[in-house]
């Protein structure tokens, strides 16, 4: 299945010129678009300098990181993965976007499982999703 965002979404991409996420989707997502793409990554997979946000898990902690200066302050951003369960991964990714000083626009996911409650670790940051699968 192909999916065309910009045929799906009232968001401008144009307008924001980063795409931090974590890869490979975002990756394709930033260069069909024609958007800058960062890559948040977990520790110790990014070569030089990063910058970080630790997350929960249910059993234990973990990290995403991004290099230092890739998103500076003021940079519109949108956040994009595959799913959001429990919301660890993308509330780190609106944590370490707000630490820098980006403008967060939205985070969007191909899938959402609701059941799981990840939405509300995003605060007030808009969440848009292709599949929202109901798994109760």
């Amino acid at each position: 299945m192909t999916v065309d965002v910009r045929d799906k979404r009232e968001i401008c991409f144009e307008r924001f010129p980063i795409h931090p996420s974590p890869p490979p989707l975002a990756f394709f997502q930033a260069l069909a678009l024609g958007c800058a793409f960062v890559p948040l990554r977990k520790p110790k997979k990014l070569p030089g300098e990063t910058i970080g946000e630790e997350y929960k898990l249910e059993y234990g902690t973990d990290r995403i990181e991004m290099h230092v200066g890739s998103v500076k302050e003021g940079q519109r951003v949108v956040l994009v993965d595959d799913l959001i369960a429990t919301g660890g991964t993308a509330g780190a990714g609106v944590s370490l976007m707000k630490r820098v000083g980006a403008e967060i626009i939205e985070v969007a996911c191909v899938i959402e499982l609701p059941v799981l409650g990840g939405r509300a670790k995003l605060g007030d940051v808009p969440l848009y999703t292709l599949i929202d699968f109901d798994c109760e």
